[in-house]
């Protein structure tokens, strides 16, 4: 059954049609991810459908319930703590909480037949939602998320990043039929990342979701759709999977377009020919068979980035050195004791938990912030830094302007410049202020690159580059002869870039060899063994008054078990009674004037009523 059918959108943007004829169907379970070159219109697709902006024409029709997240979460004006703003977002289990209660007090006062009744339903009903696991359950979400340390802070005081989350773990304590997320990765570190694809992987309902992270599509979509010069088409299978496909639909579809291109061209040639003389007849005969070729139109070649990086000078064997490095704000220590050696040749990404402190080390390495500690770089070292939030761009009103500010180039090579990296034509004079997060980051990578640094500093790199660019952006690193440190949580163009790993906390910095993957399996080894060696030492020290409370506090929670076990088959048994008695007043009421039926039913009715009055006062004890 179709969750969302769209049948023949239409959608304008500032009076020109965007997206047309758009056919989209989601099926139930179905989880899709939606791909395109920035400014393709995924984003304003979304937005349509969630009823945020008009459509020309065309139909949409949804069946069950719908969670949005938005790229861009509007800021609430609601009150209160993390962990308050979440329990609210299930108010329908606080609703059915408070009518437990109103009816536990109104029991203990009188355990009338209908209260009890009313009793069972609402027990049900809170169980089928979840109650009992509520609270644990928000939890679970906001560790998962990286929120957990917030759970106490109020909502308004959170970061945009951090209220993009709580966003998030809202939705997702909902449970809504179908989700739509565009960009759900934005913001959360890798940790947080694994927690949601491994969530989303496992999530009952249907999902569209936007993403650049292809190793996130990899993980969590099992189809793909495509906009693409404003149409739609749809393909099995995650990102990787549709990438295959589509490479051989292109290969397939430039074929086809050149065998028909030359029989048409054959045809044209032998009418042009023959069109007077002997053979005019069967050049007319030609003619009619050209009338019916339909020509085939070759994939059209994506105007591809064409950016090359080499370092300008050779730097020294020993690029960079890191020793006891320590970053404090005030009174708070982000992090110390930090050790690193990069050698030329070096591709090493810096990994860890949001707030850790990626982006402060490398502002450390460019002067930037103070420090404690010693930072040295090596002979002939050129550093380029690149940082997430762009700040060393903007110097200059206009993008053309930009660059001249920024190097010795004449105006014909800063175009050719700009055109390598997707400024073409007038969008030399695009307003720097105007561009978007894509084409800002394409101008910084420019400015970049013309620095040809033999150490490259990066920070997020990735961000806000549909997927081509990161391809190619991956190709150009692959192929650079310098130095790069990377702060990244794009795993897919990890893997492809990097062969170190290194790891920050607040006590260090610890390196793996290998790239993303290899890291995880040896983390996860790690863990494992780690795992391991904790039960063994906790089984040795079984004395251990530390261990005696653990095992106490086990035995309780699997007391607690065991009586809502038993209040469970109670109440079931209360269930089968009432329905017995509902059975025998039936029967009573059928008997009419046999007076030793009636009487033998009425004997019967006591007895169970008898039985009735045992249950319940045995479920009140236990609810004692």
């Amino acid at each position: 059954m179709s969750i969302l059918y769209c049948n023949g959108l239409e959608i304008e943007v500032a009076g020109s049609t965007l997206l047309d004829h758009i056919t989209l169907r989601l099926e139930k379970g179905q989880k899709a991810g939606l791909v395109g070159a920035n400014g393709a219109g995924k984003t304003t697709l979304i937005r349509a459908v969630m009823g945020e902006i008009a459509h020309e024409s065309g139909d949409i029709n949804w069946q069950g319930t719908v969670g949005y997240l938005p790229q861009t979460t509007a800021s609430s004006a609601e009150h209160g703590t993390v962990f308050e703003q979440m329990l609210a977002e299930r108010q329908d289990i606080l609703d059915l909480r408070d009518n437990l209660r109103s009816l536990e007090n109104k029991m203990a006062e009188q355990a009338d037949e209908k209260t009890l009744e009313r009793y069972s339903l609402f027990t049900e009903q809170y169980e089928r939602a979840g109650g009992y696991a509520l609270e644990a359950r928000i939890r679970k979400i906001l560790t998962g998320l990286g929120m957990d340390r917030h759970q106490t802070t109020e909502a308004n005081h959170l970061s945009g990043g951090q209220k993009t989350r709580l966003a998030l773990g809202k939705l997702l304590l909902r449970d809504p039929d179908v989700l739509i997320l565009d960009e759900p990765t934005n913001h959360l570190d890798i940790e947080a990342l694994e927690w949601l694809e491994n969530y989303l992987a496992d999530y009952a309902g249907a999902m569209l979701v936007v993403s650049h992270d292809r190793y996130f599509l990899d993980r969590v979509v099992d189809s793909t759709f495509l906009i693409e010069d404003g149409f739609l088409k749809a393909y099995n299978g995650n990102y990787s999977e549709f990438e295959l496909q589509r490479n051989i639909e292109k290969i397939s579809l430039t074929r086809e377009a050149e065998r028909i291109n030359k029989k048409i061209a054959d045809l044209e040639e032998y009418i042009r020919r023959h069109g007077a003389g002997i053979k005019a007849k069967q050049a007319r005969g030609r003619e009619s068979m050209l009338k019916r070729i339909t020509p085939v139109n070759a994939p059209k070649d994506s105007k591809k980035l064409s950016i090359s990086l080499q370092a300008k000078t050779r730097s020294g064997d020993r690029v960079l050195e890191i020793d006891d490095l320590a970053v404090k704000y005030g009174q708070k220590t982000i992090f110390e004791h930090v050790g690193l050696e990069l050698r030329r040749g070096d591709k090493i990404a810096l990994l860890g938990r949001n707030g850790i402190g990626k982006t402060t080390l490398l502002r450390a390495v460019t002067g930037q912030i103070p420090y404690n500690g010693t930072i040295r770089t090596g002979a002939n070292v050129s550093v380029s830094y690149y940082s997430q939030e762009h700040e060393n761009i903007g110097l200059r009103e206009i993008v053309m302007d930009e660059i001249r500010y920024s190097s010795t180039l004449d105006d014909p090579e800063i175009r050719n410049v700009l055109a390598r990296f997707g400024f073409r034509g007038e969008d030399v004079f695009k307003p720097v202020a105007g561009l978007s997060g894509g084409e800002k980051s394409r101008l910084a990578l420019c400015k970049l690159f013309l620095n040809q640094g033999n150490l490259l500093l990066l920070d997020e790199p990735t961000n806000h580059l549909d997927m081509e660019t990161r391809e190619v952006l991956e190709e150009v690193l692959q192929d650079y002869n310098g130095t790069i440190l990377t702060v990244s949580h794009d795993r897919y163009f990890l893997n492809r870039i990097v062969n170190k790993i290194a790891l920050l906390t607040v006590n260090g910095l610890k390196v793996f060899e290998g790239d993303y993957t290899a890291y995880r399996e040896m983390s996860e080894k790690s863990e494992d063994e780690e795992k391991e060696s904790a039960q063994a030492a906790q089984d040795q020290t079984c004395k251990n008054e530390e261990v005696q409370k653990a095992r106490d506090y086990r035995e309780e929670s699997k007391n607690t078990k065991r009586i809502e076990k038993k209040i469970k088959q109670i109440e079931e048994k209360i269930a089968e009674t009432e329905l017995l008695l509902q059975e025998i007043e039936d029967k009573l009421d059928a008997a009419a004037s046999d007076y030793e039926l009636t009487l033998s039913l009425h004997q019967s009715y006591e007895k169970v009523q008898i039985e009735l009055d045992h249950l319940m006062e045995e479920w009140l004890a236990y609810q004692d």
